[in-house]
């Protein structure tokens, strides 16, 4: 069968993958939809010459192969965990599941740009959701990343009513707007500095929009809050200088939360003094775990909020190094591959 993978620098390739075989207990998925991370991006900016692993993981399937006997049919539509918790270790205790030292032992391979997957047992058992009849394969490719933004609301306590601010206008500071509105924050704010991004939150999720090159963006958040801050802030740029404006427009006893991944070695400069005496809470979070991507299904079951703008291009399987492009461009927000 064949499959995505990142091969030169820059560059992807289709390569033959042999077909999966499943053992006791274990499903075989037929991949329909799979979206574009910018994880994906990375991994083929970097380049790899590791074959045995496909792209992407933001996976919609429909169950090829089943056990007799098992929680699942041939068919089924089905939602794929890109790695599972063990559920029984300190952290997994503790409900810090993205900690759990197991959490990348048990994963659906080859990938999701592939034909199709294999599902160990347990992932079957604790990491496979099922897709509402009514959402389609393209949305349901969000329950993966919708479920990150979920973690990282939950880690940062937002409640309803509080003022969200979201700095980074990407699909993830998108998508953390759109949940924050779903989940009843107001008034839920985004920084970018892509115009027509910004121009789908202001449309779509945000009561209030700011290009970060206008330079009035502490002064615009304090006027939207009474003058307190935000209640919560999601740093969803890959960015010191990003993290440096959610600490200056966090209200004091506020969350500030580092969403976005960072290079290594990055560092940022703050007034130590100003957690002390604003006893504000600088977090980060990391990934997703079944239980939100289950609670990111039912939001987009729910449709109080229409999350289909965030994904702007959709490209067939064949077409797979476009998607990439797509994304790697800043051509739209989002791409998802679908499979014939």
């Amino acid at each position: 069968m064949k499959g995505v993978v990142a091969g030169d620098p820059g560059q992807v390739k289709f390569v033959e993958f042999p077909e999966p075989v499943a053992g006791e207990g274990d499903l075989i998925v037929e991949m329909r939809a799979c979206g574009v991370c910018t994880t994906d991006i990375k991994l083929v900016q970097k380049g790899s010459r590791d074959m045995q692993y496909a792209l992407g993981h933001e996976m919609v399937g429909r169950v090829l192969q089943a056990p007799a006997q098992s929680a699942w049919e041939v068919g089924q539509r089905v939602s794929l965990a890109p790695y599972l918790p063990c559920g029984k270790c300190y952290y997994c205790q503790k409900g810090q599941y993205t900690l759990c030292s197991q959490l990348f032992t048990v994963y659906c391979a080859p990938g999701g740009l592939a034909e199709r997957v294999h599902v160990p047992a347990e992932m079957a058992a604790r990491g496979t959701l099922a897709v509402p009849p009514e959402l389609s394969d393209e949305l349901a490719t969000l329950a993966e990343p919708l479920g990150c933004v979920l973690k990282g609301l939950a880690d940062s306590q937002l409640q309803p009513g509080d003022a969200l601010l979201v700095i980074g206008d990407g699909p993830m500071g998108q998508l953390a707007a759109a949940a924050g509105k779903c989940l009843g924050a107001g008034p839920v704010m985004m920084v970018g500095m892509t115009p027509h991004r910004l121009a789908v939150a202001g449309r779509y999720y945000a009561d209030l929009t700011l290009h970060v090159g206008e330079g009035k963006v502490q002064q615009s958040v304090l006027e939207a809050t009474d003058g307190r801050g935000a209640d919560v802030v999601m740093v969803a740029v890959s960015s010191a200088e990003a993290l440096g404006i959610g600490l200056d427009c966090v209200r004091p006893g506020g969350q500030v939360n580092m969403f976005a991944g960072v290079p290594e070695d990055t560092l940022v400069q703050f007034d130590v003094r100003k957690i002390h005496y604003q006893q504000f809470h600088l977090t980060g979070s990391f990934g997703t775990a079944p239980a939100y991507m289950r609670q990111a299904l039912e939001l987009l079951q729910a449709k109080q909020v229409d999350f289909s703008p965030i994904i702007s291009a959709r490209f067939p399987f064949s077409r797979a190094a476009d998607a990439i492009g797509h994304m790697r461009n800043y051509d739209g927000l989002k791409a998802v591959v679908l499979f014939p």
